[in-house]
């Protein structure tokens, strides 16, 4: 399961939050000082590979483009990103996820679109 990172914008530390699903966490709260106001931040991450996977990796990683994008937590990057870790890890897309990337390449926030793709009786509506 995935950490988040994020930068908390009262005391400018660093907070992860681990989290038991694949969506970002809702209610987040600094662990230092209790703030509500943070900011996510992507780091770096580890890719498993075997030696015949090292250059389709490496061309992913060393996208500078690519990468500059996904710091600037453009949707557009993170959809480019998904699929060439999918077309990497030779797993096929599924009709959901290619309408999550075809959303994000349309510039939507991820946030969103995964919100208003639940079931409803998932969503966080009141």
């Amino acid at each position: 399961m995935p950490i988040y990172e994020y930068r908390c914008n009262d005391c400018r530390r660093r907070v992860d939050v681990y989290v038991q699903s694949y969506s970002p966490p809702t209610n987040h709260t600094c662990t230092h000082c209790g703030g509500r106001d943070l900011t996510r931040i992507y780091s770096r991450f580890a890719v498993r590979k075997s030696k015949s996977d090292t250059s389709v990796y490496d061309d992913i990683l060393s996208d500078t483009k690519l990468t500059r994008g996904l710091m600037r937590n453009d949707p557009r990057a993170l959809a480019e990103w998904s699929r060439k870790m999918s077309h990497a890890a030779n797993e096929d897309i599924t009709p959901e996820t290619e309408e999550l990337m075809d959303r994000l390449d349309h510039g939507e926030d991820v946030s969103d679109v995964i919100e208003e793709m639940k079931p409803p009786e998932l969503r966080g509506d009141d």
